[in-house]
């Protein structure tokens, strides 16, 4: 009886000590993301890296116009599933086009961001401890709770409207013209990042 006992002992410690490494070294899976279907976009990332890498840079970038467009279109349908995943696909569409349009597009960047939008529709998933405060500019949010740049028209639009219905004192609203017209120039250079930061500060004009 006591060869059987220190038998099971003898088996028990490794596994138990085998599980407690491997709880350590193997990581979690973490469950996917689902924002429904998205093999048009997929599809048309994949068509991008085809004809980016044939060295036709000017058509991948009209390629990447296709994604851009359906993406915009689906946005109301896709965010409110999942906002953080959402945000993780748009983070590297928005490296990829600003990829793709540069003066000069660096085939190596292109490359890299294109693998980048496409892992990113595979996966969406936020990595754990990656989440990231939302940033302000002049006391103004202009990404998410987790970091991502907000859709740049949704800071232009107040902006266009306070200078529109006078909500900035005439000494501040050169300044203020010139914020707005500097975040239209980097939205629709897809560059939501710079382009809040314009709008934010002209923003903060209307509570002066």
């Amino acid at each position: 009886m006591k060869q059987i006992f220190l038998a099971l002992i003898l088996i028990a410690v490794p596994v138990a000590i085998f599980t407690s490494i491997e709880m350590y070294l193997v990581p979690h899976a973490v469950p996917m993301v689902n924002l429904g279907d998205l093999t048009e976009l997929k599809t048309i990332v994949t068509d991008t890296q085809t004809i980016a890498k044939s060295g036709d840079l000017v058509a991948a970038e009209k390629r990447i116009t296709d994604f851009e467009t359906a993406w915009d279109e689906g946005e109301a349908r896709l965010r409110p599933l999942n906002a953080e995943a959402w945000g993780v696909i748009d983070s590297a569409a928005d490296k990829a086009i600003r990829a793709l349009r540069a003066g000069a597009p660096d085939v190596a960047k292109v490359t890299e961001t294109l693998s980048g939008l496409n892992a990113a529709i595979d996966n969406p998933v936020v990595v754990a401890g990656s989440a990231v405060t939302e940033l302000k500019v002049a006391g103004i949010a202009v990404t998410d709770s987790n970091g991502h740049p907000l859709p740049c028209e949704t800071m232009l639009t107040p902006l266009r409207q306070a200078i529109k219905t006078g909500k900035i004192l005439s000494e501040n609203l050169a300044a203020a013209n010139d914020f707005m017209t500097k975040a239209t120039e980097r939205c629709n250079a897809d560059d939501d990042t710079h382009a809040d930061e314009f709008s934010a500060q002209g923003l903060a004009l209307a509570a002066q």
